[in-house]
């Protein structure tokens, strides 16, 4: 059962999801929580392990730039924490590529708990940096890339603003919403500035955390098909914007499997798209003494894609991997039935 609950603002989404966390940390005695960070006045987005709730007053999840998948990090930092009580803030894509890297490494997320919230996009790293330097221009007493945040959530009831600027992996997302965390916090089509939304599809967590003491109610039904409705407009307007890179791109697109391993192939010893990639952290595809690559290690590579963009962003010779990828898992979906991030109870495709 999904219980929904919803959170009173008052004027100040992003502050109230700090106030929330840190409440969540308090009664969990969580003993740290993996986050990204404002970073100060820097365009960077670096994941970082807190140990001090009091540092939960920097975290800032809807910072509209994002340099690494955080789940990547994940495996070291619960090997290297064993009996810590660990959270980690992740964004959906980040949530999904965790989920499925629990299926290709022997690694388990039972004792992590997962807060995840609703994606509103991400610039690129130029794009963020002119932005913000216009910001700290006009508002010196603010700390900069929470103005970009504030400014982001003002349309979060219309599903973002400018998605052209976005990178192109948050063009092509059809699931922009948090759904796999134990806690999801959802802003998507709703009028931030007054409430926010907070689901559970997992009833002990909900037991557990007494996530109802932490909210103010249970959430308004026209609040919930409200954000259903945007969420499916966004993924309509993503799947148009696909296409239209699939009609542009033409022959450049893969017509299978075999045609990125080419691809992957033709680019020599680079494999730096693989060197970010959070699947490839813990299931690197097999390569021959010869350059050829093992065809199912790539498709299980492929068929888990989290479709998070690192990819694309890390490629020297500037390949549109995004459109590549989503377009070609998307095929392995239909074929597979197999949908990547879902649950950790989907099994892998015997590929």
């Amino acid at each position: 059962m999904n219980t929904q609950w919803s959170l009173e603002t008052h004027g100040d989404p992003l502050g109230k999801v700090r106030e929330f966390v840190t409440k969540i940390w308090l009664e969990t005695n969580l003993d740290g929580m993996l986050v990204t960070t404002n970073g100060g006045n820097e365009a960077r987005a670096i994941p970082r392990y807190l140990t001090d709730v009091v540092e939960i007053n920097k975290i800032n999840p809807f910072k509209p730039l994002m340099e690494i998948n955080a789940a990547r990090l994940l495996p070291d930092l619960l090997e290297n924490h064993p009996k810590a009580k660990v959270g980690a803030l992740l964004r959906p894509c980040e949530m999904r590529a965790l989920t499925e890297m629990t299926k290709h490494a022997a690694f388990t997320i039972d004792n992590l708990l997962t807060i995840s919230v609703d994606c509103l996009g991400t610039l690129p790293a130029d794009e963020y940096q002119w932005r913000l330097e216009r910001a700290g221009g006009n508002l010196p007493s603010e700390v900069p890339s929470d103005e970009l945040a504030r400014e982001a959530l003002k349309f979060a009831r219309q599903g973002g603003i400018v998605p052209y600027r976005y990178r192109s992996a948050c063009q092509v997302c059809t699931s922009p919403a948090a759904k796999q965390a134990a806690i999801n916090i959802h802003v998507l089509g709703l009028p931030v500035r007054q409430k926010l939304l907070v689901s559970s599809g997992d009833p002990s967590t909900t037991e557990k955390i007494h996530l109802e003491q932490y909210t103010d109610g249970k959430a308004d039904p026209a609040l919930i098909t409200q954000h259903e409705r945007i969420l499916s407009k966004m993924s309509e307007r993503h799947q148009r914007t696909m296409d239209r890179l699939n009609e542009g791109l033409g022959t450049l697109l893969p017509v299978d499997v075999d045609s990125v391993i080419h691809q992957l192939e033709s680019c020599g010893d680079c494999q730096t798209c693989m060197d970010v990639c959070p699947i490839c952290s813990v299931d690197r595809p097999e390569r021959s003494s010869v350059g050829h690559y093992d065809r199912s290690s790539v498709m299980r590579w492929l068929v888990s894609c989290a479709g998070c963009g690192m990819c694309e962003q890390a490629c020297p010779n500037h390949l549109p991997i995004s459109a590549i990828f989503a377009h070609i898992r998307q095929k392995l979906a239909q074929e597979w039935e197999y949908f990547p991030g879902r649950s950790t109870n989907d099994p892998l495709p015997l590929i």
